[in-house]
């Protein structure tokens, strides 16, 4: 393995990623480790690895399961892991589904994960995340196309093949239309489809409620 891909191995990018996030130096993981500052700055750039000992001691430091260090998960958070593996949440996602689970804004209102069950179970909220995906697909292709394979072509020469493959287009009366373009219709297309998503759940919540204020009504009655 050479030293560029040492570098970029899962062990020392998770460990240069851990550095940034918690501020913490170099020094002071060497010291909880036991090792010198030189061993960690090695274990950071990837020229050495550090021994089972040591990876359960850095583990311990950054409070991370080894298997996040191993790149074996994404997630920080042990009790995440089998949700991060089964679903792919990121441990942020998680963390504010378990918030929104007990979190009740107007001390009468539905839990927040409630809403987002309502909208999930729309198949109208499934268009919304088809959309973004290939939204996304055609947004990051166009920007890749403009930003890297053009690159070394004169600008001139890129508008020559635009204007041929448009003229040849409308013999068929077709005309070429660019990613980017493609990308923003399919984003308005996106914001429809989630607002008719919304408008559905929201009738679902108020036929529930209501439903459920009558039951209420006619207990009190009987009673």
């Amino acid at each position: 393995m050479n030293d560029k891909n040492s570098y970029l191995s899962p062990f020392p990018r998770r460990l240069r990623l851990l550095i940034d996030e918690t501020r913490v130096s170099q020094q002071e993981i060497a010291d909880y480790v036991g090792v010198t500052r030189q061993a960690v700055s090695h274990w950071k750039d990837g020229k050495t690895i550090p021994d089972c000992f040591s990876f359960k001691k850095i583990a311990e430091f950054f409070k991370v399961p080894l298997e996040y260090l191993y790149g074996d998960t994404d997630s920080k958070v042990r009790e995440n892991m089998a949700l991060t593996e089964s679903l792919g949440l990121s441990d942020e996602v998680i963390e504010k589904l378990q918030l929104w689970a007990n979190y009740d804004e107007m001390g009468a209102c539905l839990a927040l994960t409630k809403i987002l069950s309502y909208l999930m179970e729309e198949a109208s909220f499934d268009k919304f995340v088809f959309e973004m995906q290939l939204m996304l697909r055609d947004y990051l292709e166009s920007r890749f196309f403009e930003e890297e394979e053009w690159e070394d072509i004169p600008s001139d020469e890129v508008l020559q093949v635009a204007l041929h493959t448009n003229e040849q287009l409308r013999k068929y009366g077709l005309q070429a239309v660019s990613r980017a373009t493609i990308a923003a219709s399919r984003r308005y297309r996106a914001m429809e489809v989630f607002s008719d998503a919304t408008r559905v759940a929201t009738e679902r919540i108020y036929t529930g409620y209501r439903e459920r204020l009558l039951e209420r009504r006619e207990g009190a009655g009987e009673r």
